[in-house]
């Protein structure tokens, strides 16, 4: 009801328009439903934003030609959001197309203030075809041009490839002065070529690039055959199939002379600089234009733009190839968050107060400002009666219970007392020991410590201990003893047997090693190397920013740590084994010093991720929803292609320090979301070729997900460029994490990404 009576005064002109209507309202800026080399006139865009909150002009002459112009309604920061326009597929090159890039940034605005924006358009297809000629090649009934594109005399024909996309771009003018200063440029994607190059991989898609320098150069792109992307400003090309600059213009290119000539074949760039297709593919525009191959080539795609964020403003969500169709603006006010003692808020949607946020250890305080401890917080009367007889109900019921395992949960218990196994288990020829079984008979090296409780683990408690006669000099090993209790179902001790017979058939440096098994004694345990650094989830959590300091954490460290992980995976994916519960929990670290490794381990320590983290399905199953693929929670098929799904959630942990996955969402919840396309957008601060790693990881369709040799190619390029210094700030990391929705194109998948929901990161 708030928005639609915001909205109504907002059709009326009403001066009565409050802070609160203009806080809760998104301007959505397209291309008002125009396409191809020429921007949109008053009329289109009159048509398409009836009824709306958007007004614009729209110039009719000029270099300005087709761009929208909005006024700024009142002073604040604001939040934009560019969305650059994709490239036009190939004849024979379409199962794909070179997505348009997504930049998002914050700039500070005053009322009154006229912004331009020029939506790009997307690259022009070459199919369907425009003739007789043209729809055969589409159609793969005539291969005349891979037949005859070279010969002594060269080329006979040409055309096929796809235009490229044009630029989105925001700017206003400098005060006092006619010159236009860019704020936001979101690049257009390249067009693809005729053919797709059967050699390409996934190592070899371009990664985004974008400038914050109002002092790089701003040129278009390098023209051959194919019409290069316009860039920002830059001297007029003759060539017909360049895309102009947006000083002259920012008109599509034509395509090459030859494909026209012959064929008939007239495949242009989008508006906002789009470059012009051949046989290659045109460059995309931007701040500086994407280049064409110099040479017409079949497998040669147009190069994708430059992207640009103006200095003044403060980069959000950083550059990635997202957009599928034409490009995008949206406009919104930033929230305030800065009456929050943690600088975190968000808007709670029924009521539309702005909700100050605090950590997971803390809880809000009556004046909606400060957080407390939680421990510190009364309960209100009813509740804490409430809880009290139901905690009385439960210690009745559990009280004998808990006399039998006091004893065994004791940290100086000593792990020896021998009883007699009485279940029997059939042999799996599946699974085998990969390190030497322990003895049957007592021994010192089956007669561990243990010296104090780590935690608890999914069967039962998990110890600091001492083995003697394992290690290499005869002195004693410090291990982890993982147990079963005495009191337990045979199913656990099913699951604990199975457990421990997987855990000793791997042998990998990334994975925890098990160094023996007790299965004829009781309490029977596990043997496993210790790793003092604990679970990755609780290393994130504790390193995370706090008020007046950040966090200790670099770029470069994060990425190792998931650099290690994948090497273990990639151990597995050799071994066909399926791992299904790859996340920060189930993730070990050797030590919390910077000489840390990241281990596999199929125990966490903290019982809550038993509880809210799964989601039952019938029976005893519990499974991670949020860690899975939806043909894996819809269907129940589980491949190694599970696993680099939950690796890109994994990885999602990592660079947002262990939040929990789909922030506010129930398990229900995500199972609708992911199942409709949604997907998580990135955390603050996240490099855009490490998104690109996740994206690729959540592909809907199982045989497009890479391999973990390719996740650790790509891991490993973004290690090498990362920053070697911490880069994690309380203040850079405030209402950041974000979901994704159907609304918008996420890279590889088809699916669309747009920024629906905020919080804390």
């Amino acid at each position: 009801p708030g928005l639609l009576l915001c909205l109504a005064l907002w059709l009326s002109a009403s001066p009565q328009i409050s802070t609160l209507c203009l806080s809760l309202m998104t301007w959505w800026f397209n291309s008002c439903g125009a396409s191809g080399p020429q921007g949109p006139t008053q009329a289109q865009c009159d048509s398409t934003y009836r009824n709306t909150n958007v007004s614009v002009t729209v110039a009719k002459e000029g270099s300005l030609r087709g761009v929208q112009m909005w006024r700024v309604p009142a002073t604040n920061r604001y939040l934009i959001s560019a969305y650059g326009a994709a490239g036009g597929k190939g004849a024979k090159n379409h199962n794909k197309r070179n997505h348009g890039v997504f930049i998002s940034a914050i700039f500070p605005l005053e009322k009154g203030e006229t912004l331009y924006i020029l939506v790009g358009h997307q690259g022009e297809d070459a199919c369907p075809g425009r003739n007789p000629h043209t729809q055969k090649i589409c159609l793969g009934e005539s291969s005349v041009i891979e037949d005859n594109l070279r010969t002594e005399a060269g080329a006979e024909w040409a055309g096929g490839g796809g235009g490229g996309g044009g630029a989105t771009y925001v700017f206003k003018r400098a005060a006092g002065s006619r010159d236009l200063v860019p704020l936001l440029i979101a690049a257009g994607g390249g067009g693809n070529s005729y053919m797709e190059d059967p050699e390409s991989s996934l190592d070899q898609i371009p990664l985004e690039q974008f400038e914050n320098s109002t002092n790089a150069p701003s040129t278009s792109g390098r023209t051959g055959a194919a019409g290069g992307g316009g860039g920002w400003r830059g001297v007029p090309s003759t060539a017909p199939g360049a895309g102009k600059s947006l000083e002259d213009g920012a008109e599509g290119g034509s395509s090459c002379p030859l494909a026209v000539s012959r064929l008939g074949w007239s495949t242009f760039g989008g508006f906002g600089g789009g470059g012009g297709a051949c046989t290659a593919g045109g460059g995309g525009g931007g701040y500086r234009g994407g280049d064409a191959a110099p040479t017409d080539e079949l497998t040669a795609d147009g190069q994708n733009g430059i992207s640009f964020m103006h200095p003044m403003g403060e980069i959000f969500l950083q550059p990635l190839a997202a957009m599928e169709s034409h490009g995008e603006c949206d406009i919104k006010v930033q929230l305030n968050c800065s009456h929050c003692q943690s600088q975190s808020c968000r808007r709670e949607e029924d009521s539309h107060l702005v909700l100050c946020l605090c950590d997971e250890d803390q809880v809000l305080a009556g004046d909606n400002v400060t957080c407390v401890g939680a421990a510190g917080t009364p309960l209100p009367g009813v509740a804490l009666v409430c809880a009290g007889v139901l905690l009385s109900k439960r210690l009745v019921q559990k009280n004998e219970l808990h006399a039998v395992r006091g004893r065994l949960q004791s940290p100086e218990y000593k792990l020896s007392k021998i009883r007699s196994s009485t279940i029997m288990t059939d042999y799996n020829p599946n699974y085998c020991f990969a390190v030497p079984a322990p003895s049957r008979s007592p021994g010192s090296a089956l007669a561990p410590l243990a010296s104090r409780a780590l935690g608890h683990g999914a069967f039962g408690e998990v110890y600091e201990g001492q083995v003697l006669g394992m290690s290499g000099d005869g002195g004693p090993m410090q291990v982890a003893i993982k147990t079963l209790p005495e009191i337990c179902s045979e199913q656990d001790e099913m699951d604990f047997l199975m457990e421990a017979l997987i855990m000793s058939k791997f042998s990998h440096e990334n994975i925890v090693r098990c160094i023996g098994v007790s299965l004829n004694i009781l309490p029977r345990f596990i043997l496993l190397e210790l790793m003092t650094g604990g679970d990755m989830k609780s290393f994130l959590r504790q390193n995370r920013p706090r008020a007046g300091h950040s966090s200790s954490l670099s770029m470069r460290e994060l990425l190792r740590m998931a650099r290690d992980i994948a090497c273990g995976c990639r151990y597995l994916e050799e071994n066909h084994f399926i791992h299904r519960d790859i996340a920060a929990r189930n993730c070990l670290l050797t030590c919390p010093g910077p000489d840390r490794v990241a281990k596999i381990g199929d125990f966490g320590m903290a019982r809550d991720i038993y509880r809210a983290s799964y989601y039952r399905k019938g029976g005893r199953a519990m499974l991670p929803v949020k860690w899975m693929p939806p043909e894996a929670f819809m269907e129940g098929i589980f491949t190694c292609k599970t696993d680099t799904w939950s690796f890109g959630v994994l990885l999602w942990e990592i660079l947002s320090l262990g939040y929990m996955p789909y922030p506010c969402k129930t398990n229900q919840e995500v199972l609708e979301f992911v199942t409709s396309g949604g997907r998580m957008d990135p955390p603050k601060s996240c490099p855009g070729p490490v998104y690109r790693i996740m994206t690729q990881c959540w592909q809907h369709c199982p045989e497009h997900r890479p391999n973990f040799s390719t996740i650790l190619e790509r891991i490993n390029y973004c290690t090498q460029v990362a920053s070697p210094t911490a880069v994690f700030s309380r203040e850079s990391r405030e209402s950041r994490l974000c979901l994704s929705s159907p609304d918008r194109a996420v890279l590889c998948g088809g699916y669309e990404a747009s920024v629906c929901e905020c919080l804390p990161s």
